[in-house]
């Protein structure tokens, strides 16, 4: 047996071993992931007992060559306004459950505070409590989860789900879903706040979170800051009580608060690319009771730039647009809110052009109509705006700052930048399918095109200028 100063040599693999439990992890892996992660250079390898027990795998994974130990390695999770991380590398069940136990305590601090009342001599007094007894007293804080079509989201949802529960909150469950129908059921059942794993807009391999408060606005970047520094220090359980969860597989509330909206419209023929069979179904349903025609194409999930012309998903859609001779083209991320537009040539229609649409669709039922910005398209739809007696707030490029003000300034839109929209009616939703609608009630005022539509809206704006 070597002491302690000498370098450790490898040992043979254990006869008979068939699984193995990584650094820090509760479940074991069996052998062949064992070596497809030593193969890989997985950072747990370096620590772990059994990084000896190599088998058939060449010598050199043990330890990574120099170029790999010298990679950046990511200190936080976050971007601008989401939890994203590389599966298994940055993100895990465990890691998850971390993050559920985060949210849900930001969730409890927002609880009510109450006080207990007791009867003294036949009056009654109020006896203060603590914030941990009185919150003990509280049912938890109701989430609403679900999560999206990519492979590794289901590993993920359980840890969410795993971590909510112990901290106390009911978990309302929607399975897989996408992110609008996680808004809408949130704002349906009053639930505290909303959560969908995700890796919309990264590679495949990636998976995250995206987070929605009680009124169904995206959290700012600074409350992300705050929860990812929970993750990592840790909190404390607010109640000993498990909270409960309540799967619910519902779609057709959700429809039908879209399906209002498609009415009135000329027979137009569609073009729709999407990477979700959700969408498929659901814009589908839809469009069963339309006088328009809807065309799939099947788009695989990886990140893109929705107005990027040169992108290939937006060619293959363009393409089938022009061939078949459709009106329009569209394409919808995986999340169904990011969108991009191409007309009846295949031109792609940039986010410009589809915020002057859709204000004008929304100045017809409210011509004093108030619209928030994000600051790249502030300047062409203010001079756009001159003379037609509407005001437009810069609301910056932050979405949950977009939201705020969309809520504050009691405005009907935030048009973001990136291909989303926000719409305040009876609730506040970011659903490219409503944005569909507004388009096509757009195209459906007249007989022109949807090339003759943009044409024009350019054309007021260069007779302005």
């Amino acid at each position: 047996m070597s002491n302690g100063d000498e370098p450790r040599q490898p040992i043979a693999t254990t006869a008979g071993r068939t699984s193995y439990t990584c650094p820090g992890e509760l479940y074991s892996i069996p052998r062949s992931i064992h070596l497809a992660r030593m193969a890989a250079f997985y950072s747990k390898c370096r620590d772990c007992e059994h990084r000896f027990e190599a088998g058939h795998v060449p010598p050199r994974t043990i330890g990574p060559p120099p170029e790999v130990e010298h990679r950046v390695t990511r200190t936080s999770l976050l971007t601008d306004e989401a939890v994203r991380g590389v599966y298994l590398n940055d993100l895990d069940r465990n890691r998850a459950l971390l993050w559920g136990e985060a949210f849900a305590a930001s969730l409890w601090e927002l609880q009510p505070m109450v006080a207990r009342r007791e009867a003294t001599d036949g009056a009654q007094i109020v006896t203060e409590m603590d914030s941990t007894q009185v919150r003990s007293t509280l049912s938890g804080p109701v989430v609403v989860v679900g999560f999206d079509e990519r492979p590794s989201s289901p590993d993920i949802v359980t840890g969410i789900v795993l971590g909510l529960r112990r901290m106390g909150c009911s978990v309302v469950d929607l399975g897989q879903t996408s992110f609008p129908v996680i808004g809408f059921q949130l704002q349906a059942r009053g639930a505290s706040a909303g959560l969908f794993v995700t890796g919309a807009c990264c590679d495949p391999s990636w998976t995250g979170f995206d987070f929605l408060d009680r009124q169904a606005r995206p959290y700012s970047f600074e409350a992300l800051v705050k929860m990812e520094r929970d993750v990592q220090t840790g909190v404390g359980r607010q109640t000993r009580k498990i909270g409960s969860h309540n799967p619910v597989h519902e779609l057709v509330n959700y429809e039908a608060s879209l399906s209002r909206h498609f009415h009135a419209l000329r027979p137009l023929r569609v073009v729709c690319g999407s990477s979700t069979r959700l969408m498929t179904r659901i814009l589908d349903r839809l469009f069963a009771r339309l006088p328009c025609e809807l065309t799939h194409v099947p788009l695989p999930t990886r990140k893109r730039n929705l107005f990027d012309p040169r992108d290939v998903d937006l060619q293959r859609v363009a393409k089938s647009v022009v061939d078949g001779r459709h009106h329009l083209g569209l394409v919808i991320d995986e999340d169904g809110q990011h969108t991009a537009f191409v007309t009846d040539s295949g031109r792609l229609v940039s986010p410009t052009e589809i915020a002057r649409l859709l204000i004008e669709i929304a100045q017809r039922e409210n011509h004093h109509a108030r619209f928030v910005v994000a600051s790249s398209l502030m300047g062409d739809v203010t001079q756009w705006l001159s003379g037609r007696d509407a005001v437009a707030t810069d609301g910056g490029e932050s979405t949950s700052n977009l939201v705020r003000l969309l809520v504050e300034g009691e405005a009907v839109l935030a048009l973001s930048s990136d291909g989303r929209v926000w719409f305040r009616q009876n609730e506040i939703t970011c659903d490219a399918i409503l944005v569909l609608a507004n388009i096509l009630q757009a195209l459906s005022l007249s007989d022109a095109s949807f090339t003759e539509v943009i044409a024009r809206i350019s054309r007021d704006i260069e007779n302005e200028g």
